[in-house]
Order: C-alpha cells, then structure tokens, then sequence
C-alpha cells in the first residue's frame, strides 16, 4: 500500500476534522464523560487546524491514501504527540506506525530525549508494540487516557 506522509494542507482542515470526529466517537468517546467528550471535541474544526497550524504551536502531518486522508498525527512544540487518529479501514496497515516514525524523526532532530503521550485507553497496545511504556497508572477524570513515554536513544 503506498501511503505518503505530509505536513498538513489548510485545504485539509475539513476532512481531517471529520476524520477525528468519527475516529474519537468510535474508538475514545466511550471512555470519557459527557462532559469530557464536549470539552475535547471542542477543539476538533477546521477553523482551529489552520490556526494552530499557522500560530506554530502544533503541526500537523496527514497520511494519504490515492490522494485520501486516511491519518492524522500532530505535535505540539514541547514535542508531545496530542492526537493521533487513522480511518478505521486502515486500522493495523502501519499508517500510524508511519505516522509516528515521521513524528519521531522530528523530534530526534531537535533533540529531544522522552516523547510522552496520553494514549486513549483503544490505542495502548499500539503504542507499547512500538516502545512506549505506561508512565503511570490510568487517569480517570472527564477524559481517560493512559500516560506513556518513550526514551529516544
């Protein structure tokens, strides 16, 4: 399957909020309240995409599928990884494997040592299979998430 990584489009924002919207209701929403799945969904439009992107203080790289979003991965400039979301029909085809790898590399380059994520409770085993380890036990609060960590060598 040929999938090409690039930095977001502002042309973009539409799908890949639509993208995370359904990815989050699917696979994450079930784990949070209903105020904690207001409160993040709050941030998911077009409008805020390009406005981060352009701010600087998140990028964003797409995954393409024959000129389809099929993935979404953004860093934040303290290099944590806030969302990383793929359709669900390429679920386990290595696109958000690709989609880190290309995170990764970025952060390498500007040194940086420990990548630390809050991973929905849906996608720890993903990110263990890669190296990322549970930092400490799960937070329960509006939204659930697992925190985890990798060393970078």
């Amino acid at each position: 399957m040929k999938i090409k990584i690039q930095k977001f489009k502002k042309e973009q924002a539409e799908k890949v909020s639509k993208l995370i919207i359904d990815s989050f209701n699917e696979f994450v929403a079930p784990s949070f309240s209903k105020k904690g799945r207001k409160k993040w969904l709050s941030h998911i439009n077009p409008v805020g995409f390009i406005e981060r992107s352009k701010s600087g203080k998140r990028e964003y790289y797409t995954a393409l599928y024959n000129n389809r979003i099929i993935g979404i991965i953004g860093i934040t400039k303290n290099y944590r990884i806030p969302l990383l979301f793929v359709h669900k029909k390429f679920h386990r085809k290595g696109v958000a494997k690709r989609l880190i790898n290309k995170v990764e590399l970025i952060f390498i380059k500007n040194g940086v040592k420990i990548i630390k994520i809050n991973s929905s409770l849906y996608a720890v085993k993903f990110y263990e299979k890669i190296g990322y380890k549970k930092s400490r036990g799960i937070v329960k609060k509006d939204m659930t998430f697992q925190p985890m960590k990798k060393i970078i060598k």
